[in-house]
């Protein structure tokens, strides 16, 4: 097998910058709602002005999102196509239903901006809102997706089985013997899962696999993940708006741009509070609970060591030893007298039984090859795959604790400009002491400063934190049940450098070309949102 460093740096290069779009469209609708409900209440159109500027931005990022998502899902399914195998079972409900969500944003924000300002302002806040409630929902489903991969919920003990370390995932809605079966074939064959998808026969020898079509919704991992993922998504779309009109602020001196800030900044200041404590705190013991390898990365435990604070946060017990390494070797060697041929008996199958399949779905296997897999120890695979873990541990360690202090960073700075804002008696004569905020000019800085510091501090925060969530789980695409190796391509084409370079150089452009036009539109005097109506027949 190739090398696949280079589809996987080309994977998350596609996801990266896509996020920036996911992160506008979950972040802008909560400006606009805010700013409407400003403009509601008060009736100054300084408020109308900002709602028209952010929903031109946000009327291009919506498309721009689409592009990028469309270039993402096709490098999924052209560079790892075995990924099939998981969009027709477990991810099949939650992406369907996405796809519902999808189109209902698009007929809502149309909506929206053909009706902005030809309605009352309570209809437009209801528009907007429902809008923002199909892209969080949209958010909600593809998460559901990516934390099943975290947390295989629904496959029981079939990772456990392999590597004693990690917990059941909820109840067995899977079955077992079918997927052990396709495991053994892929690992006797050395074939990805692509060469089986694409026989005719397949669907008719696996067969139905997943008896739970909901069960990604029943996952306690994916419970937390939406909110802990989401609200960092709100966080930086709304933090760049705070970040564009506290430039145009410090640059103009223009207090219309401190009012547009004001309308959102107490929102936008209680999910920056809650965010990392909350909902952080609550996501690091799902880590802890299904994902004992990456928990170990994260704390640089290649040996079992003792640390109160980290043990209280981790397991609620300050004696608890942080599990180590060590004791996931411990734990393999445990398995040492057990061979794959064990658990394949376990679940009644035997090797005529495998080779039957093989033969069946037009996979070539040498018996020799086939009893080498099964006499394979348990405690090998077990050991190989700490191992393949394990030299990630620098990376996963460095990242992690640099994103937590990005993330003091954002909160930091988000009390200070607060203090700034709003006249809290103390802390606002603290904060301009320690800044040195004595006239309108130094205030006008620092807004400036702190508004760039809070997203700066988010956008690090998040993608390092994206980097421990993706890389933590490896060496699994599925965590503890299937390798990278088995669902990518089976095409060379994939594997050369002049197609990585050239689909990285793709992506690159349609991104920077999309945030130049998010820039032209942010920035620019002309009537987008006049334009944008005339071509969709409504007049100016």
């Amino acid at each position: 097998m190739s090398d696949l460093s280079p589809l996987l740096y080309l994977s998350a290069l596609g996801v990266y910058l896509h996020a920036l779009f996911v992160s506008l469209t979950l972040g802008l609708p909560l400006v606009i709602l805010s700013l409407l409900l400003q403009y509601a209440r008060t009736n100054n159109p300084v408020y109308l002005s900002g709602v028209k500027k952010v929903t031109a931005v946000l009327a291009v990022n919506f498309a721009l999102g689409a592009i990028t998502g469309t270039l993402v899902e096709f490098g999924l399914i052209q560079v790892w196509p075995g990924t099939i195998l998981v969009i027709a079972s477990f991810a099949l409900t939650p992406l369907a239903l996405e796809l519902i969500a999808f189109s209902m944003e698009i007929v809502l924000l149309i909506l929206f901006i053909v009706t902005l300002g030809r309605i009352k302002a309570l209809y437009s806040i209801i528009i907007i809102s429902l809008y923002w409630a199909f892209a969080l929902f949209s958010g909600v489903l593809i998460t559901a997706v990516n934390s099943w991969q975290m947390a295989p919920w629904g496959t029981g003990g079939i990772a456990q089985a392999l590597y004693p370390f990690m917990p059941a995932y909820g109840p067995l809605y899977a079955d077992a013997a079918k997927l052990v079966a396709l495991k053994i074939i892929l690992l006797a064959s050395g074939s990805p899962l692509q060469e089986v998808l694409q026989v005719p026969e397949a669907s008719s020898e696996i067969g139905i696999i997943l008896t739970d079509p909901m069960i990604a919704f029943s996952n306690p991992y994916a419970l937390v993940s939406i909110v802990h993922n989401l609200t960092a998504a709100i966080i930086i779309g709304s933090g760049v708006a705070l970040a564009a009109w506290g430039y145009r602020y410090y640059k103009t001196g223009d207090r219309r741009y401190l009012q547009l800030i004001k309308a959102f900044a107490i929102p936008l200041f209680i999910l920056i509070l809650i965010q990392p404590t909350v909902s952080g705190h609550y996501m690091g013991t799902m880590v802890v609970q299904y994902n004992p390898t990456k928990f170990a990365l994260i704390e640089g435990a290649e040996k079992t060591f003792h640390n109160p604070l980290i043990a209280f946060l981790a397991y609620g017990d300050p004696n608890h030893p942080i599990i180590g390494f060590d004791q996931f070797y411990a734990q393999c060697d445990s398995m040492k007298d057990v061979a794959l041929k064990d658990l394949a008996s376990s679940l009644g199958l035997s090797k005529d039984y495998i080779l039957g399949l093989s033969n069946k779905l037009g996979i070539s296997i040498d018996p020799k090859k086939l009893d080498q897999v099964l006499d394979t120890s348990v405690a090998d695979v077990c050991r190989s795959d700490l191992d393949a873990a394990l030299s990630r541990m620098s990376l996963v360690h460095y990242s992690y604790f640099t994103k937590i202090a990005f993330g003091i960073v954002a909160f930091m700075s988000a009390i200070a400009i607060m203090s700034i804002l709003y006249d809290a008696p103390v802390l606002t004569r603290l904060t301009r002491r320690i800044l040195r905020i004595n006239s309108e000019d130094s205030e006008r800085r620092w807004i400036f400063i702190l508004a760039s510091l809070i997203l700066l501090g988010s956008v690090m925060s998040s993608a390092l934190g994206w980097l421990v969530r993706e890389v933590g789980r490896k060496p699994w695409t599925v965590y503890g049940l299937v390798y990278p190796s088995e669902v990518v391509s089976v095409s060379p084409v994939v594997y050369e450098t002049s197609f990585v370079l050239f689909t990285a150089f793709i992506v690159l452009a349609v991104n920077l070309a999309g945030l130049f036009a998010i820039y032209i539109v942010a920035t620019r005097e002309f009537k987008f949102l006049d334009l944008l109506k005339k071509g969709l027949g409504v007049g100016g």
